[in-house]
């Protein structure tokens, strides 16, 4: 069972301005999804819309309960 996602009236601020003028690309579509979710979007629709899968999806929905609007900001890349 997946816990719900709780939004609060700053954070959905945060998403609905930054989701259309952060600078990188992959975090606008962070930004859009978890917004998407805050509105009540079924999670194969929010996928269709943002260009992902269910499987990165949950990820980002994880992200965020982890760590924040800020954590769905943070890029890491690993350089082997």
């Amino acid at each position: 069972m997946t816990t719900a996602i709780e939004f609060t009236p700053e954070t959905l601020s945060i998403l609905n301005k930054e989701r259309h003028v952060h600078p990188v690309p992959l975090v606008r579509r962070r930004l859009q999804a978890l917004w998407l979710k805050s509105r009540g979007l079924p999670n194969q629709k929010i996928a269709l819309l943002v260009g992902t899968c269910e499987r990165t999806l949950r990820d980002y929905f994880q992200l965020y309960q982890q760590s924040g609007v800020e954590g769905l900001k943070n890029l890491y890349f690993c350089f082997g």
